[in-house]
Parts: C-alpha cells; sequence; structure tokens
C-alpha cells in the first residue's frame, strides 16, 4: 500500500477560543495555517479533506470540505467520523491545523507498523497525540454508536478498540499553535530556518 491509497484530513473543525480567531486561518508568512499543513501533509497522502464547521468558502478554495456530521463541537472524533464517511480509501490520515510542524514521515510510519488494528495513533516520549492518527473506514459503524451515546473522548474510544500507537522520539514536533504567541514563536523558528 502507497501513500496515494491514504487520504490525509486536516482537523480544522473546533472553536479556536484561545486563539480568538480560526485556528486554521492564521496567517503564517502571508498563509493560513491550514496551507501549511496541507503542504507538509500532500506529499504522504493522495488527497486531502478538510474537516471544518465555519469558513468553508475559504477552506474550500483547493480542497474538498466536509461539515461534521454532529453539529455540536463534539471534538475531534465528530470530525474524524464525517471524513471517513466521505473518504474514497479505506485508510484515512488526521492532523489537527495547529501543529504545523508534525512529522513528514507520519503516514508511513503508520502505514509500516499497521497490522491488524482498525487505529494508530501517534507519541512522544512525554505523551499520547491520538489527533495525529490513522483509522480504517470499517470503524465508521462502531464509532456512530459511540458518538450516538453522547461519549466524545478520544483516548477512551482508541483504548476500547486496541489501537495501538507509534513512538516518534522528537516531541516539539507535536507542538502545537493554541494561542497568537505560540504563532508568534512558530514564526520566528521558520524565520530563522531561512536564514
Amino acid at each position: 500500500m502507497d501513500h496515494s491509497s491514504i487520504t490525509g484530513v486536516i482537523l480544522a473543525g473546533g472553536r479556536s477560543s484561545r486563539m480568538g480567531e480560526d485556528k486554521g486561518l492564521v496567517e503564517v508568512q502571508d498563509k493560513p495555517l491550514f496551507e501549511h499543513i496541507a503542504q507538509r501533509l500532500s506529499p504522504q497522502v493522495g488527497d486531502i479533506l478538510i474537516s471544518c464547521n465555519q469558513n468553508a468558502e475559504r477552506y474550500g478554495r483547493d480542497f474538498q470540505t466536509v461539515p461534521d456530521i454532529i453539529q455540536s463541537y463534539s471534538g475531534p472524533l465528530a470530525g474524524m467520523l464525517a471524513a471517513l464517511t466521505v473518504s474514497k480509501t479505506e485508510w484515512v490520515v488526521f492532523v489537527p491545523c495547529d501543529v504545523p510542524g508534525f512529522p513528514a514521515n507520519l503516514a508511513s510510519t503508520f502505514l509500516s507498523r499497521i497490522s491488524n488494528q482498525q487505529a494508530i495513533f501517534a507519541r512522544d516520549p512525554e505523551r499520547e497525540h491520538p489527533t495525529l492518527c490513522m483509522l480504517n473506514r470499517s470503524l465508521i459503524p462502531t464509532l456512530t454508536a459511540y458518538l450516538e451515546n453522547g461519549d466524545r473522548k478520544l483516548m477512551i474510544f482508541f483504548n476500547s478498540i486496541s489501537a495501538d500507537s507509534v513512538l516518534f522520539n522528537d516531541a516539539s514536533a507535536f507542538s502545537n499553535l493554541n494561542t497568537p504567541e505560540d504563532v508568534l514563536r512558530w514564526q520566528d523558528s521558520l524565520k530563522g530556518l531561512q536564514q
């Protein structure tokens, strides 16, 4: 199985309350954050979808957008379910719109480690990162039932289906941008790389 048989999904459906604006559209170096993510994700997958509940016109200029089926900001699982239902591929890799430094080998590492599981997610030496994951479309009924039951916690769902985790040693790859200050810090680090 190669990268073209995987769909990539950028999760941009949250409320972004700490950022004060839609996180995926925050401009960094004249480009919205989600486009930085798409640029990094593109070589790893065959197709990219954007899971979003607002600003679909902007997200949809270059990508297909997918709104949550359950419209109550039920967290990342609602976006994951919606994306799984429209994906044309069996496997779907998810990346949040606020983790621009995620591993450039995320999808290939997941692929190399998947065996009989329906889901696999990333961790670093310090913590788990369940929103960076790869799910199989066969999870649609299980995930639908879980959300219809009123549950929404991602790690509890992953534990219930015995999802495996993959260790990535560089914890800094998973830094997420929650505030305008975080964005400025990341922007400065990009400038440093270009000098």
